[in-house]
């Protein structure tokens, strides 16, 4: 702890201001008993003016005294750098008045400066996200054009070849439209205003229909899809579409991504007033690099590469926002045994609404 002291010279002018209101005092009443020399002035009256007046003293030397000590206080704070902010939080003063203005300056000062860094954090968000985003328009775009300029500049290219050109570059832009789509789906749901459309519904039911339209592509990939859970229905409220295109978006994820895989598990239970719903593969783990900034924008990782599977990078930011939205969390966890995304969602989040 580090205390705030005057210095020799302050604590000098803090007597000098108490010793001359006394002085000023004394001679005032000294020139009103000289002027008025009728009057007749008792010993005790004596003695209660003179105790009035040592009174005024020490409380203007106080005032002062605070005064030069509340100066140095605030020259403490002009520095908002973190790490001054925390040597801040140690001061202490005997005046558990200024104490508690210290409390609250540091109060004050920790609010400007998170204000401060969530800006900084969003200005390099959004030349961030321009970066990003400009880089993988252009890619896609880049090679329609192209192929698309070959068979222009060609007109003699033989068939087989234009038509190889024009399937690569209708690939290239369906790739284009699922970014632009997700990006589109990115800002929607990364805004307060996205509009939820809650319903009644049956989580185990809405497993058992994901399960079997990807039924077909689970076995295309060698993977048992596996509806578990240790209850017949979890009925609770919530948009049934974005909770749709969370799950998808895992499942998906799971199949092109969880290499080596055999099972993949679905599962949901209620307990009190939350929903518990995990996504599991028994595949490769997930590097634990990777793991940390699996749900960041944009972010692809090591296996999210090849280009048999080249997604966008903002399929799990989508998830996480709309997971949000609903009041919920998401994370992930992978060791060697398994790769499992949680969710935890209100079972009748819902505000507005009643049973």
């Amino acid at each position: 702890m580090s205390k705030i002291k005057l210095s020799t010279k302050k604590y000098a002018s803090v007597v000098f201001w108490g010793l001359g209101t006394l002085f000023l005092l004394i001679a005032f009443e000294f020139l009103f008993w000289y002027v008025f020399k009728t009057i007749t002035i008792s010993w005790f009256v004596v003695g209660v003016i003179g105790a009035l007046d040592l009174i005024i003293s020490l409380l203007v030397a106080h005032q002062r005294y605070i005064q030069l000590l509340s100066l140095q206080i605030i020259v403490q704070f002009q520095n908002l750098n973190p790490q001054h902010v925390q040597q801040l939080s140690q001061i202490q003063v005997h005046n558990p008045w200024l104490q508690q203005v210290i409390k609250q300056l540091l109060l004050v000062t920790k609010t400007m400066q998170t204000a401060i860094e969530q800006q900084q954090q969003s200005e390099l968000t959004k030349d961030n996200l321009i970066t990003n985003v400009s880089h993988d328009l252009r890619t896609p775009l880049t090679s329609i054009i192209g192929f698309l300029g070959l068979i222009e500049q060609n007109p003699q290219t033989p068939i087989n070849d234009i038509q190889k050109y024009v399937h690569i570059a209708f690939q290239k832009a369906q790739q284009l439209q699922s970014l632009v789509n997700d990006l589109f789906e990115y800002m929607r749901a990364s805004t307060a205003s996205i509009h939820l459309n809650y319903s009644k519904f049956d989580m185990i039911q809405m497993l058992e229909q994901l399960a079997a339209e990807f039924e077909l592509q689970a076995q295309q990939a060698q993977i048992q899809l596996i509806v578990d859970s240790p209850q017949k229905s979890v009925i609770m409220r919530a948009d049934t579409e974005k909770l749709g295109r969370v799950l998808n978006n895992l499942i998906t994820n799971a199949l092109q991504y969880g290499k080596g895989a055999k099972h993949l598990w679905l599962c949901a239970r209620e307990q009190g007033d939350q929903v518990f719903i995990q996504v599991a593969n028994d595949g490769e783990p997930i590097a634990k690099a990777s793991l940390e900034h699996l749900f960041e924008r944009f972010y692809r990782g090591d296996q999210s590469r090849s280009p048999v599977h080249e997604g966008t990078g903002l399929g799990l930011a989508i998830a996480q926002s709309l997971i949000q939205v609903h009041g919920g969390k998401i994370s992930a966890q992978s060791d060697t045994k398994m790769t499992v995304f949680n969710i935890i969602l209100p079972k009748k989040f819902a505000p507005n609404e009643g049973e």
